[in-house]
């Protein structure tokens, strides 16, 4: 197995333990700062005096979360003057890693395909041809094992 096909299946081990991890987190209304906050009985006084700013820069904090402003590295310090840890992923909306490229796979071997059957059909070379979701199929499980970076040109 190549190098780059190692690395890329650690990277996706990671992506699919990530996505096991989370599945118990949805985002608290009051967003995450606020909601630590709450938990470990702390004031924006106390919080804004650890932080070394004025107790409105965090009350800007806790807005900028709400509206998805804030930086990671703002969220990670107040994280920290909590208490607390960041933790970030990027993870699928749905199903597994393996989904995600077989669709892209699917997607560029369909384009080939069709674009390889419109010019066997100007030939009149389709006769006896195995059905196009078949080849579709096969070709994209192909570039999914042996090219997943090119699925992306």
């Amino acid at each position: 197995m190549s190098v780059s096909r190692t690395k890329q299946r650690q990277a996706e081990e990671k992506i699919n333990q990530a996505t096991q991890a989370t599945q118990a987190f949805v985002k608290p209304v009051g967003g995450w700062i606020m909601t630590f906050q709450e938990a470990i009985g702390i004031g924006a006084s106390a919080l804004a005096e650890r932080l070394g700013v004025s107790r409105n820069s965090v009350y800007s904090s806790v807005q900028n979360e709400r509206a998805g402003t804030i930086s990671l590295n703002q969220l990670e310090k107040t994280a920290e003057a909590m208490g607390g840890k960041l933790v970030y992923a990027i993870i699928p909306r749905e199903g597994p890693v393996k989904e995600i490229v077989m669709s892209q796979a699917r997607k560029k071997a369909r384009r080939i395909v069709q674009r390889t059957r419109a010019h066997m059909a100007l030939e009149e070379q389709t006769e006896g041809l195995r059905s196009q979701e078949e080849v579709i199929e096969e070709l994209a499980n192909e570039f999914a094992r042996e090219m997943p970076r090119d699925l992306w040109k």
